[in-house]
């Protein structure tokens, strides 16, 4: 049998391995595949599937563990979030209830809605004390919750200062009070206990908010007034360019160095800095 050579295409025997007349390597002839071989290579695939499957499998199931157990962490942490909310607003609201009606009849003492004698005073102290207490026991259980860094604690500790203050008051001054004194603070005390009672009819499910609404009772519960910047400082904020050439904390100390030099000068009328 003769074939043809693919480089030069003289025909050479079928079996040669080399071309004689243009010396190139013939490219192998392909031996057909025996019945077993390919039976073999079927059976060698078809296990590559199949591992291949598995590996596929495995690293689908290893996601969905890992998707699952991330779920279940948020779950908890959800769920020991909703705990706590539940123990600080059921706590708050029975912490109002307890000492709503002392917060009102201390008003009604002070507006000489209930009258009681001078003897009576320690009394009526006594029980302030206890009304401080419980709201300091509050405090201490937001905290212990984890909630300390939160404002609702901050507040409690407030509510309980005040009424340790009445306490002070009705044991030492308050038969001294003058009428616009015990009128402002039963103005103050009835605002307090209208804010803490529309919360524990809600069962304080915004208690975050007890701080923010107490602002407009006044007193203690007021945030503190931002200092008004004398002029020195004023100026210095709406003339930026006199920073141009200094450092941050050159331009923090300036406006002490010029009311410095305008005190030696005896005073300035118009700032000029350079």
């Amino acid at each position: 049998m003769m074939k043809t050579c693919p480089y030069c295409k003289f025909e050479i025997p079928a079996d040669a391995l080399v071309c004689g007349h243009c010396r190139k390597n013939q490219p192998s002839a392909s031996v057909p595949k025996t019945p077993e071989q390919i039976q073999s290579e079927k059976t060698a695939k078809r296990g590559c599937l199949i591992f291949a499957g598995a590996v596929i499998a495995l690293f689908s199931v290893v996601a969905v563990v890992g998707s699952i157990s991330d779920s279940i962490k948020q779950g908890k942490i959800s769920a020991e979030v909703d705990r706590k909310n539940k123990i600080e607003q059921r706590s708050s609201t029975e912490t109002a209830k307890a000492i709503l009606p002392g917060i009102n009849r201390y008003a009604d003492l002070l507006e000489g809605k209930t009258q009681i004698s001078a003897a009576d005073h320690k009394k009526e102290a006594a029980k302030l004390r206890g009304l401080a207490d419980i709201a300091n026991k509050q405090s201490a259980t937001v905290e212990a919750l984890g909630w300390g860094d939160l404002s609702t604690a901050k507040t409690w500790r407030q509510l309980s200062a005040m009424l340790t203050t009445d306490a002070q008051v009705m044991e030492a001054i308050f038969s001294k009070m003058k009428p616009s004194e015990r009128s402002a603070s039963a103005q103050l005390h009835r605002k307090l206990a209208a804010v803490l009672q529309r919360h524990a009819n809600d069962g304080f499910v915004n208690s975050a908010s007890l701080d923010t609404d107490l602002y407009g009772v006044g007193g203690d519960f007021a945030p503190p007034a931002r200092p008004e910047p004398d002029k020195y400082q004023r100026y210095v904020s709406e003339h930026p360019e006199v920073c141009a050439d200094r450092t941050a904390a050159q331009c923090a100390e300036l406006p002490a160095l010029i009311k410095q030099a305008c005190d030696g000068l005896g005073g300035c009328t118009d700032l000029e800095v350079k």
